[in-house]
């Protein structure tokens, strides 16, 4: 007598491998690369000065800021949580930075102070909603001003742009010779980590499984506490990165730095296509999505649209992130199977 093996379908949420492609690289993926080339050939023939060394050196450095606070939030959201709050960190940390800087407080030791400054305000905000089962939607909302008006408390309306040479040097300048800016490896090398961890490491499965479903990974053994906190420390540590970097960059510590930046990288991972409700995405997709709003906005500017025009845009892109997958899962559910 024969036996049989019944192999059950994909569950929802899960990526079918495509042959010579990974199984995280998948159709939104596939998309996404597409637009990014189209995009990229549009501009480059529209635009001559678009596809130069000059440009490239200055679009990557000055979205370095943006771009380190996408890889925590990334994970983050993979999560089932959010971080509104990532760009208030980012304008705090700089104003302490600068402040310690002005004090005389050694440049080393500045970096450290913002650095544990960032992950203290993560860890309020992890804590926070774990420890009170709150919404991290409603408590960084809360942090997001908070952190914010303490800023402003402490540097008021002034700016401190007598920053250490060698500090600004590195996040202004690019590696001799070429159009690289240092801090575009520092992004690339933190992206190639977080990437590794979230897909082949345990650490990743864990978030995963997290954001599937916080219930079943308790009761699984999965310290989602534990997870929970850490990637929320990680997004204030980031930030604070990312905050002192972009103080270094435009050689001033201003409480207003990096406003309103917290919607452009939750869009981004958005359009990169991980879940707003946690358990899916890719870090494929959102760095696709980074380098596809980055080429747009890069675009746009040397064609000077105005802000509002560049805002429109990425809201659709955004918009249409959250609404094609759901239309697209509604039609394959609608059609008969086949026997």
């Amino acid at each position: 007598m024969s036996t049989q093996t019944i192999t059950s379908p994909p569950t929802q949420g899960t990526k079918v491998r495509r042959r010579g492609l990974p199984a995280w690289f998948g159709a939104w993926e596939i998309s996404l690369l597409v637009l990014v080339v189209v995009v990229t050939v549009m501009a480059s023939i529209s635009t001559p000065y678009f596809a130069t060394g000059p440009n490239f050196a200055i679009t990557a450095g000055g979205v370095i800021g943006l771009a380190l606070m996408v890889i925590p939030m990334t994970l983050l959201m993979i999560a089932g949580e959010i971080d509104l709050s990532v760009a208030s960190v980012f304008g705090l940390t700089g104003v302490v930075f600068g402040l310690c800087i002005e004090g005389g407080i050694p440049l080393p030791v500045s970096v450290v102070i913002g650095l544990a400054l960032g992950a203290v305000a993560g860890f309020i905000n992890g804590w926070l909603t774990v420890a009170y089962g709150l919404p991290s939607l409603v408590v960084t909302v809360g942090t997001l001003g908070l952190y914010r008006g303490i800023a402003y408390i402490l540097l008021e309306s002034r700016s401190i742009s007598a920053l250490p040479v060698e500090f600004t040097t590195f996040s202004q300048a690019n590696i001799y010779g070429t159009y690289i800016p240092y801090t575009f490896v520092l992004f690339v090398l933190m992206a190639v980590f977080a990437a590794v961890v979230l897909h082949r490491g345990a650490f990743g499965r864990k978030t995963f499984a997290v954001g599937s479903s916080a219930v079943v990974s308790r009761f699984s053994g999965i310290p989602v506490r534990r997870i929970k906190i850490t990637l929320f420390c990680l997004s204030g540590t980031v930030a604070a990165l990312a905050g002192m970097l972009y103080a270094g960059y435009v050689s001033s510590a201003r409480a207003n730095n990096g406003t309103g930046l917290e919607l452009s990288v939750i869009a981004i991972v958005l359009i990169g296509g991980v879940s707003m409700f946690g358990g899916k995405g890719s870090f494929a997709g959102v760095m696709l999505s980074l380098v596809l709003v980055t080429v747009l906005t890069s675009w746009m500017n040397l064609g000077f649209l105005p802000t509002n025009v560049q805002n429109t845009v990425i809201g659709v892109l955004m918009i249409a992130a959250v609404v094609v997958p759901v239309v697209a899962k509604k039609i394959s559910d609608s059609r008969p199977l086949r026997t």
